[in-house]
């Protein structure tokens, strides 16, 4: 299974065409990225337990990961995943929250790929 149906665009994605390519776009993948799309998945019935996936890029670098177990996490059920790749750090970000910010605890918003 590849990344390029799972939703990283909200149309018809063709990574030969960079119209094509709206929605999300990000570099690479990372594991924690790709672990999300993994559970995603997963939650919508596209990706059974032990099945490879590979999350693959705009400059062709992947991470394959594999759901090798499913477990709860409070009252939602959550993947056990297993990934490879290889990644670089890009930055180191500071972030900070003032104390009379509404929004401090963070927020939720809807499955923007539903």
């Amino acid at each position: 299974i590849n990344a390029e149906y799972m939703g990283m665009s909200n149309g018809n994605l063709d990574w030969h065409r960079p119209p094509t390519w709206t929605g999300m776009l990000d570099r690479s993948p990372c594991g924690t990225g790709t672990c999300a799309v993994m559970a995603t998945m997963h939650a919508k019935g596209l990706l059974k337990e032990g099945e490879e996936f590979v999350h693959e890029g705009i400059l062709g670098t992947t991470f394959t990961g594999r759901i090798v177990g499913t477990t709860k996490v409070g009252p939602y059920t959550a993947i056990v995943p297993e990934i490879s790749g290889e990644a670089w750090i890009t930055a180191h970000t500071q972030m900070v929250a003032h104390p009379t910010d509404p929004f401090r605890e963070g927020y939720t918003v809807g499955d923007i790929w539903a």
